[in-house]
Formats: C-alpha cells, structure tokens, sequence
C-alpha cells in the first residue's frame, strides 16, 4: 500500500503538523514576555551595561589558597573583566553565583572572566574546585557600589 508523503504531514483533524508547531512556538514567545514584563523580580532585571570597562588583574598566590586582591570595588553598570593568574601547579576555580560565573582556573595560565554588574551590593566569590587543604578558606568579596548622579 502506498501512503502520499501529504497524508503523513496531516494530523487527525487535518491541520499540518507545521503550523500546529508554528503556533506553539507563538504561544512559548508570547508567554515569555508576558514573564518578563510583569512576573520577573524585579532584582533579577538587568541593569544596562554603562559601557564603562573596568580591568582587574588577579593571581592565586602558590600554596597560599589566597586570591590577590581578595576584594574589588566596581560601580554598577560596569563591565568586570578579570584577568586571573593561577601560580599553584594544580587547578582552581572562581566562581560567584550573584552574576552566574563558574570558571575552571588551569595551572600557570591566565583565564579571562568577563561579566557586567548589574546589581549593587556585596558579592562573594570562591574557589569552585577543590584544591586542597586551604580550599574552604579561598575567598573573595565583589563590592558593586550605586552609579553617581550628577
């Protein structure tokens, strides 16, 4: 028996499988924004990146368990760009859940870490691999103060 390929794109009621598709996908959009606009908290919505560039060299002292500097001042708004030294001969990791960052540091090599601050406050960040005996030790503090307004 030999079945046209139309048939098969064809649900019970007639209507292709297609625009049945299409016509989720509008549902899943228009339900999104509708989440965005009036149930998203309102600490959660994205402050504008001010285009300020704000550069922060890090290391991870040997066998210290330390990040140098272990506390960073920022403005909101401004785009964080951390470049991170691990000097151990083994792994770390920053991470601050605040901003959604989570970066394996490999031995002896920079890693970038780039995000925008997009809420004021105190943030800690943490060494995110376990490293050994200074591990619970290795921490750090994001401060994001308000813009000023002239």
């Amino acid at each position: 028996m030999i079945i046209n390929n139309c048939q098969l794109l064809q649900t019970s009621n007639g209507m292709n499988k297609f625009k049945l598709m299409i016509i989720f996908f509008v549902f899943l959009m228009v339900n999104g924004i509708i989440y965005q606009n009036f149930y998203r908290p309102q600490e959660l919505a994205p402050i504008k990146a001010s285009g300020n560039i704000v550069n922060i060299d890090m290391r991870i002292e040997k066998d210290k368990w330390t990040f140098v500097p272990p506390r960073v001042e920022v403005t909101v708004g401004d785009t964080v760009r951390l470049k991170i030294f691990n000097e151990d001969s083994y792994d770390h990791g920053w991470a601050m859940e605040a901003f959604g960052q989570n970066k394996r540091l490999f031995p002896r090599r920079d890693t970038e870490i780039e995000f925008v601050a997009s809420k004021v406050g105190e943030f800690p960040f943490y060494c995110s691999v376990p490293c050994g005996e200074g591990h619970y030790l290795q921490t750090g503090l994001l401060i994001v103060k308000p813009a000023v307004v002239n």
